[in-house]
């Protein structure tokens, strides 16, 4: 195995490490500037690293502008078992099962 192999699951997990502080600069207040470029360099370290973005915060990232989702520029409804989130910067649309 050559020295990039050795290094990926190093450089996975400070990745994933870096994505965690990210989300949680974003989650203390997703409306204002700064988290919003954290949303960014989150989304940019993971497509980077290869790294999944938690499931949770993957819901609240819109992938036709590539912003951070909160309730200042989306719109959340629920239909027929559904949970719908639209963006309201590019007008994307997100389906997401709601369960019964």
């Amino acid at each position: 195995m050559g020295a990039r192999g050795r290094a990926r699951p190093r450089r996975s997990k400070i990745a994933y490490d870096a994505v965690g502080g990210l989300s949680r600069i974003w989650l203390s207040d997703p409306s204002s500037e700064v988290a919003q470029a954290a949303g960014s360099a989150m989304l940019r370290t993971a497509r980077r690293n290869r790294v999944r973005i938690p499931g949770k915060l993957r819901m609240r990232l819109c992938r036709g502008c590539r912003k951070m989702l909160d309730s200042s520029n989306s719109r959340t409804r629920i239909r027929a078992g559904q949970i719908i989130v639209t963006c309201i910067e590019c007008g994307r649309v997100h389906r997401y099962l709601g369960g019964d």
